[in-house]
């Protein structure tokens, strides 16, 4: 089941790009992992609000205590999502439709008016998240037959693999350029055709587009007794404390997973009261629960909680467990101490600020300096094995230099020293105060002479280019063409009366023209 708040157009932007949005901004083509430009063009009129895990959290608890009336186990992965066996809720409620109807009944009665959410049944973790998308459109509940989902699913755009399953949209992308517009398109290439062109990535691919769960099972022995449970003598009051201890068994019960070759995916978290009450939850993470992620999924599971009886029992019950992927070792030496240093630092800030805040940069490719270059999480980068950070920092380092070389259509070196996440809108002018502009061959209809930042001039010494960027023009919603210049300004603001001041102090910087309008894009030095 999914559930989105807000019945506008709204958009939730991180790292200016689209992590979310809702029913309404699809409509207008607004896709996740877009940029904030390209939906601000789509829809003018979009709300964008900023990436706030925390906030999300605190506003979804309302729908999970709303469904954890109605489902005893439920799943919540992120803010957002809610995932449950069907099968023992549908026989309580007389089936399918009534269990589905019955919580829409809930969630109206429960949540704001306005908001918007919908609820989805279907055999598979992506046909149910589909079908709850859908749902939230026509604000009825939609039910795939169990018998039927497959062939339902293969009907969907590749495009859904992207929105639902995580795939990276360049993916997507080259699927589509591929002639691969539908799932059961890349269900008939075949599974080792595609592990052929894309890996591992390949295998997963076929595997969601067949309508199967995303990563395969690993049997392994559950873990002993000791592992995943235990009994306070003295009733834990203080949250700090109980956290720690969920941080010891989480570790405890990671490490018997990595001698096994297998990570957890799924886990089913237990709290048990003094007073007899006890607060269960399922928390999935398709990478890997590692002990930072659970720990984090404790804090949320508590604060949702709200009970103020002392805790007296923990328990941790791995639901899923899957095979890890291997990982190639180098040839010579193994771990320093400064990169055990660094993994104990990741590991305590993630354990305080939550699993995604701990990032790494990551080498993408592109001729957009916004693009060349991705944040990720160090959890997801490295998996399991955050102690590999620093020799991740290190090998990025080593290679960076070269690899813009390779890319054509990329700016000449040197590389600029700082690029604008948010680049600030300026005019770039000719000597007659005329906004210049670039023809369709790419030419500037005058020489640039200065650059107006609002009330401020500054002359332009020297400039290059025009260095042009057109790309993806196949797609109506992702293409872009845009222009770049190199330029030296004077960096002193203009007298009062209009006039240009004399300044031996220059700026390097980088200027693009995109829809119209100039922007500062980087800074050199």
């Amino acid at each position: 089941m999914a559930a989105k708040t807000n019945n506008s157009a709204c958009a939730v932007v991180h790292s200016q790009r689209v992590v979310s949005r809702s029913v309404q901004a699809k409509k207008f083509g607004v896709e996740v992992g877009m940029r904030r430009r390209q939906a601000q063009a789509l829809c003018p009129d979009i709300e964008i609000s900023s990436f706030q895990p925390d906030r999300d959290r605190r506003a979804f608890n309302t729908v999970v205590q709303a469904v954890s009336e109605i489902v005893p186990l439920i799943e919540v992965g992120e803010p957002g999502v809610i995932v449950f066996a069907a099968r023992g809720p549908s026989r309580y409620f007389g089936g399918d439709a009534p269990m589905a109807e019955k919580l829409m009944q809930t969630l109206r009665s429960s949540i704001m008016t306005d908001s918007q959410f919908g609820v989805g049944v279907a055999d598979g973790r992506l046909a149910a998240h589909i079908s709850a998308h859908i749902s939230a459109q026509t604000q009825t509940p939609f039910l795939v037959e169990p018998e039927r989902t497959k062939p339902w699913l293969a009907g969907q755009s590749v495009r859904v693999l992207g929105e639902f399953a995580g795939i990276d949209r360049e993916t997507i992308s080259l699927l589509e350029r591929l002639g691969l517009n539908l799932l059961q398109d890349v269900c008939k290439l075949g599974e080792s055709v595609l592990a052929g062109r894309f890996g591992e990535l390949g295998v997963e691919l076929h595997r969601l587009a067949r309508g199967d769960e995303q990563h395969p099972l690993a049997v392994v022995a559950p873990p002993p007794e000791q592992l995943c449970s235990r009994a306070f003598e003295e009733p834990i009051v203080d949250r700090q404390t109980l956290l720690n201890n969920v941080q010891t068994m989480a570790d405890e019960l990671s490490r018997y997973f990595a001698e096994h070759g297998a990570i957890c995916v799924r886990l089913i978290l237990v709290f048990a009261s003094e007073t007899g009450e006890r607060c269960e939850r399922l928390w999935y993470r398709p990478q890997g629960l590692t002990t930072a992620s659970i720990v984090e999924s404790a804090k949320w599971q508590i604060e949702s909680w709200q009970i103020k009886a002392p805790i007296s029992g923990l328990q941790l019950v791995a639901d899923e467990v899957r095979t890890d992927t291997a990982r190639q070792l180098k040839l010579w030496g193994g771990a320093t101490q400064s990169d055990e240093t660094a993994a104990q630092a990741v590991g305590r800030l993630t354990e305080l600020l939550g699993s995604n805040s701990v990032q790494v940069v990551k080498w993408q490719g592109g001729r957009d300096l916004q693009d060349a270059y991705q944040f990720v999480s160090v959890l997801h980068s490295q998996g399991a094995h955050s102690e590999q950070v620093a020799t991740q920092q290190k090998k990025f380092l080593a290679q960076s230099p070269q690899r813009p070389k390779s890319w054509r259509g990329s700016l000449p070196t040197p590389s600029p020293g700082v690029v604008f996440a948010d680049p600030p809108e300026v005019r770039v002018v000719d000597k007659n105060q005329n906004l210049l502009g670039v023809s369709a061959r790419h030419e500037l209809s005058a020489e640039p002479a200065y650059l107006l930042m609002g009330r401020t001039k500054h002359k332009i010494v020297s400039w290059a280019g025009p260095w042009p960027i057109e790309e993806k023009w196949w797609d109506i919603a992702r293409s872009r063409r845009l222009v770049r210049l190199q330029l030296v300004v004077e960096k002193s603001a203009s007298p009062p009366d209009g006039s240009v001041a004399e300044s031996s102090e220059v700026q390097a910087m980088l200027v693009a023209l995109e829809h119209g309008q100039w922007s500062i894009v980087a800074i050199y030095g």
